[in-house]
């Protein structure tokens, strides 16, 4: 399998590396002159077969771009209420791999995660980060939007138009499973949120079905929050045909 290298604004014929793609094809890829590798665009969901022609000067050369071949197969939007550490990390990498097309992070009641203007913004920049290497390591050819940093209500307004929106509360007493299952066999957007740790206040529920989400359970495990991005959309992956 080709080693993969993401690079925006793909065309034909040959290149000059910038500093940071230099750095990540030659130190951490390890690539030499002469070594093919595929080079995409996750936010054109574009493909192209390169060569590396100089590897001291970060020279290469790119065959006509195509349409990535693995994409997600719908649009899919996951909202993630604030959480410490390094779990909102893991959720964006979780969520890129399972082929989420959307991330945003939300502010709740229980948020422990901190964030206004400056600190947003490079949080956001991490999470983009994150996204795209996880695309790469999973085959996509397409990347993920990551949205601002936002309050709850906004969050759930970002949902795509027509899509099945979903959210996990542990005092809901509807299973997710049941619902999911002739949502996938139609075409239309999906929309998943959770809250932090602590869970969502009952006005946050409350406030989510005001705006056409529906409260799903996930069982009687009381899963992390971490763990909740990769069981939903371990499902729907499952459940989505090639």
């Amino acid at each position: 399998m080709k080693v993969r290298l993401p690079l925006s604004a793909l065309v034909a014929g040959e290149r000059t590396l910038d500093e940071a793609a230099r750095h990540y094809a030659f130190r951490v890829l390890r690539l030499t002159d002469g070594d093919p590798f595929v080079a995409f665009d996750p936010d054109r969901a574009l493909e192209a077969s390169g060569t590396v022609l100089e590897s001291t000067q970060g020279r290469v050369k790119l065959e006509p771009p195509h349409e990535a071949l693995i994409r997600a197969a719908r649009e899919i939007l996951w909202v993630q209420g604030g959480a410490k550490g390094e779990k909102m990390d893991a959720v964006v990498r979780d969520a890129t791999e399972l082929g989420a097309t959307g991330f945003c992070g939300a502010r709740t009641e229980r948020s422990l995660l901190k964030l206004d203007g400056k600190k947003a913004e490079e949080r956001r920049s991490r999470w983009e980060r994150i996204a795209r290497e996880a695309a790469r390591q999973s085959g996509r050819g397409d990347g993920v939007t990551v949205l601002p940093w936002m309050g709850w209500q906004d969050a759930l307004a970002a949902a795509p138009p027509g899509a099945a929106r979903f959210c996990a509360w542990e005092g809901a007493t509807t299973p997710l499973g049941p619902l999911l299952q002739p949502a996938l066999l139609t075409n239309c957007p999906l929309a998943f949120a959770a809250g932090p740790e602590g869970g969502l206040t009952e006005g946050e529920a409350a406030d989510a079905e005001a705006a056409g989400w529906t409260l799903v359970s996930l069982g009687v495990f009381l899963l992390r929050t971490e763990t909740v991005a990769a069981a939903v959309l371990g499902a729907v992956r499952v459940f989505t045909p090639l």
